[in-house]
């Protein structure tokens, strides 16, 4: 056990103390669990910390079904912002034993502990950090584990994926639009008066007219619509068919 894990070490210490003294009614008591879940936690911690301060120390092992559902986080991230924080300020503020957890299609049933502290980071900054281990076989391993830091990474990320997604269907929506937009300009050249948007949606304010099949779009159509626009008209798509944007 590191120093920096001592706080986490005595309050276990202690639980296990009592459990001893009380140990002929100690088994069926829930305490015996959440000392086996604490420790369990503290030893995850210690590992983590060595992991991350000596390349040739093995990182502490993840379950490998909370992995699966819970797939935002790697097992790395896990390790990676659990060993950020001060350990030394590491302070078990809750311990419960749950019979399942997760919700909806994430939820699995078994024997769980979750466990919440209260830490801070190594510039002094208060976190909150939380686990749930899963019991199989009499051991519990790590499940599931966020900080404060972590979460925020996580919708840092979801946030970026997103925006990219977005970017990546404006970027097709785009290529199919040029694709259309030249075989209109070859079926009527004088068409290429009227270049294609970028980056626009259609709207009921900004469309003139009613859409057009691709087929009927021709300059002589575009000039009727350019007369009722003080400002640019350009062409999109919208399914199939052309919307003349004033914009």
């Amino acid at each position: 056990m590191t120093p920096k894990a001592q706080s986490v070490s005595q309050q276990l210490s202690l639980l296990l103390t009592l459990c001893v003294f009380f140990l002929a009614g100690c088994a069926p008591d829930p305490s015996v669990a959440q000392s086996q879940a604490l420790q369990a936690a503290a030893a995850w911690f210690d590992q983590a910390q060595a992991s991350l301060e000596n390349d040739g120390a093995a990182p502490p092992s993840c379950h490998a079904f909370g992995l699966l559902k819970f797939n935002d986080a790697s097992c790395s991230d896990m390790i990676e912002h659990a060993a950020r924080l001060d350990a030394s300020t590491r302070q078990i503020d809750s311990v419960e034993l749950m019979k399942c957890f997760g919700q909806g299609s994430k939820e699995v049933c078994g024997e769980f502990a979750e466990i919440w502290f209260n830490s801070q980071t190594m510039d002094g900054v208060s976190v909150k950090e939380g686990m749930v281990l899963k019991r199989d076989n009499d051991e519990f391993r790590l499940y599931w584990y966020r900080s404060d830091t972590l979460f925020t990474e996580l919708t840092d990320r979801a946030e970026r994926r997103e925006a990219g997604t977005k970017s990546a269907q404006m970027a097709a929506k785009q290529e199919q639009l040029d694709a259309v937009y030249t075989q209109m300009v070859e079926r009527d050249p004088s068409v290429y008066a009227y270049p294609p948007c970028i980056d626009a949606r259609a709207s009921r304010s900004a469309m003139i007219g009613e859409l057009i099949a691709q087929r009927n779009v021709t300059g002589l159509e575009l000039d009727r619509r350019a007369e009722q626009c003080a400002k640019d008209l350009c062409l999109t798509l919208v399914g199939k068919r052309i919307a003349a944007l004033c914009i």
